[in-house]
């Protein structure tokens, strides 16, 4: 029962998690006429984000897998939640970039690995359906944090209040969080002596502990393991897309068939959001009861989800009708769905549990940092070529995901079996 609780918390911090990310982009009209920043500035912010991902997460993941995962976390909720509150006092391009995209960004970084590690060593058999659950958390954000914040401006008016109240509320759930769970942590220390080189001292939760982790050996336990890092290639590849998609896909659809960008917006954000958020959900429980007797088939449904995509992104390039292309996007959000319920359980499966907070920092790194080139690439060749450019670069993806699926694929049939770890 402890593990649920435990997964019912950290799905309310990741609400919150999203819900954060979604705030400046939906507040753009207003923070722009009260603060006069430029369209280049607000696009600096979101810039100098992605880059602040990237550049700390090999750092959240040495914390994860070297401190005390539950303290971690609870440290990150309040620490970002502070910040987002602070965000409201801001009132131009340094503050916005110093608060939010630097300090409140750094902060958020430290919850993932260690939220992703905790939940796979608590849910041993239900690993896929406890992530699952916790990724509809993030979808949920994303289709109701728009709602949320207009009633907020309803009630409020100001910009400032709606960072105001989403910064208490999460710190509420870190003070909670830290009550239930700091005093009875999992501990990172060196097993003593008395345990043996292969024994494992007892923490004051009753789990067991880990042993001192350096950032060295994180990175051998994930560059150093082909089959994590095949794993990890689909990821890169979804992130790629996925960015693409929500950076251009409403200006694509809106220039080649003559409609208004906000119709288009929510008829880009809604549906696929809601099919991502219903397959992840789903997939989780049929992955978990599946992969008892196959234990590669997390490794073949995010195989299998990449070469579904393939066709769908050559079908939106050269769609003829908004209709076709709205559809084909409700396809992709079940692809997201499907590869999405098993994204860190597929690397989990071949790296030791040690090791897993480094992973998701590590993946993470090339997932920000080569997705964070996808709204500039798609600018450019839109720029030069105009909608044709983007008919040809969203095609393009499919080749990209095909490419991910043959390196997932080679693990699936000769790495797997070697680097599998059974816990």
């Amino acid at each position: 029962m402890k593990k649920w609780i435990t997964l019912a918390f950290l799905c309310l911090a990741f609400f919150f998690y999203m819900s954060d990310r979604q705030l400046f982009g939906l507040l753009v009209p207003l923070i722009q006429e009260e603060t006069g920043m430029s369209k280049m500035q607000i696009g600096l912010v979101d810039t100098v984000m992605y880059w602040v991902l990237a550049l700390a997460m090999p750092f959240s993941g040495f914390a994860g897998d070297r401190w005390p995962r539950t303290r971690v976390i609870a440290l990150a909720i309040l620490g970002w939640g502070t910040l987002t509150l602070l965000t409201g006092f801001m009132g131009g391009l340094l503050g916005f970039i110093f608060i939010r995209s630097v300090v409140c960004t750094s902060v958020q970084t430290f919850y993932g690995p260690s939220a992703y590690a905790l939940m796979a060593d608590e849910h041993k058999t239900t690993r896929t359906t406890a992530l699952s659950l916790h990724q509809g958390a993030m979808y949920t954000g994303m289709l109701t944090s728009g709602a949320l914040v207009a009633v907020i401006l309803a009630h409020f008016g100001s910009w400032r209040w709606v960072y105001f109240l989403f910064g208490g509320a999460t710190i509420l759930v870190g003070i909670a969080f830290a009550a239930a769970y700091w005093r009875n942590s999992d501990v990172a220390t060196t097993p003593s002596p008395s345990h043996g080189a292969q024994g494992a001292a007892r923490s004051p939760g009753g789990g067991e502990s880990r042993p001192s982790k350096s950032i060295r050996a994180g990175m051998k336990a994930f560059f150093g393991n082909p089959a994590a890092l095949c794993a990890g290639s689909g990821y890169v590849a979804l992130i790629f897309s996925a960015n693409a998609c929500m950076s251009w896909a409403p200006t694509f659809i809106a220039e080649k068939f003559s409609l208004d960008v906000g119709t288009v917006g929510k008829g880009v954000m809604f549906g696929p959001n809601l099919a991502a958020m219903i397959t992840v959900l789903a997939a989780g429980f049929v992955t978990d009861f599946f992969v008892r007797r196959f234990p590669r088939f997390r490794l073949g449904i995010q195989i299998a989800a990449l070469l579904c995509g393939v066709p769908l992104f050559a079908v939106f390039g050269f769609a003829h009708s908004a209709g076709m292309c709205f559809s084909v996007l409700v396809g992709w959000g079940i692809v997201r769905g499907l590869f999405q319920s098993n994204t860190f359980t597929s690397i989990f499966d071949v790296v030791p549990p040690e090791s897993r907070a480094s992973a998701v920092g590590f993946v993470n790194v090339f997932a920000y940092v080569i997705g964070s080139f996808a709204p500039v690439f798609f600018g450019m060749i839109s720029q030069r070529w105009g909608v044709r450019g983007f008919e040809v670069g969203f095609a393009t993806l499919g080749a990209l995901l095909a490419a991910a699926a043959a390196m997932m694929a080679f693990s699936y049939f000769r790495l797997f079996k070697k680097y599998r770890v059974e816990k």
